[in-house]
């Protein structure tokens, strides 16, 4: 580096005549600091955060206006649960084993498109024609868990999550005559062999009686 450079590099800071008034009498480093007032819109802010703090102790701190995080988190509850359903089984009025099997068509096709909508997950392991994926064959005369409308109720109803089955299949709650068209559908399915269908875990069937 030339001697030049070092020079020009230790020349004192050049002070503006509008500015000496403005200099601090402290540096560092060879850097001094002018007394300039913060800009107007850094103000402003800063004295709205001062008023809206005080505005925000009155109303929920002091007044009691505004709900405290207790009443909030109530609230978001009960607005989840208006929103998405909530997880609390209502008792069911209806008794599953004095319920018959619908065989009428609109049953047939509410029970249809309960069990092929996206949001309850039934063809996702069963298949699109029951013909078993991840779960098993829904067609055939191989079941475990009973295969009669009421042991199917119970098993949707219920679930089997120790198997990867959530209650309704999904979460997603079905009211009983739901579950009553579900159940009657999968049970009109019952001998329709489906292509691809997948061979039953002997294991855990046992031939239905019904």
């Amino acid at each position: 580096m030339s001697d030049k450079k070092i020079h020009d590099d230790n020349k004192p800071n050049i002070i503006l005549d509008d500015e000496r008034d403005l200099l601090m009498d402290h540096e560092y480093d060879g850097i001094q600091e002018l007394d300039n007032p913060m800009p107007p819109w850094w103000l402003y802010g800063f004295y709205f955060t001062i008023a809206l703090s005080v505005v925000y102790l009155l109303y929920y701190d002091i007044l009691g206006i505004g709900p405290d995080q207790h009443e909030e988190y109530q609230r978001e509850v009960a607005a989840a649960a208006e929103r998405y359903g909530t997880t609390d089984e209502p008792e069911s009025i209806v008794n599953f084993a004095d319920l018959e099997v619908l065989m009428d068509a609109e049953s047939l096709l509410a029970g249809r498109q309960i069990y092929e909508s996206p949001r309850n997950l039934c063809t996702t392991c069963h298949g699109q024609n029951a013909q078993g994926l991840v779960g098993p064959d829904l067609t055939n005369n191989l079941w475990k868990h009973g295969c009669d409308l009421e042991s199917i109720m119970i098993s949707i109803k219920d679930g089997f999550p120790q198997r990867g089955m959530p209650a309704y299949g999904s979460g997603q709650r079905l009211d009983d005559l739901q579950l009553q068209q579900l159940s009657s559908y999968i049970i009109s399915l019952r001998g329709t062999n489906p292509a691809g269908a997948k061979a039953p875990d002997m294991s855990r069937s046992v031939e239905c009686e019904i």
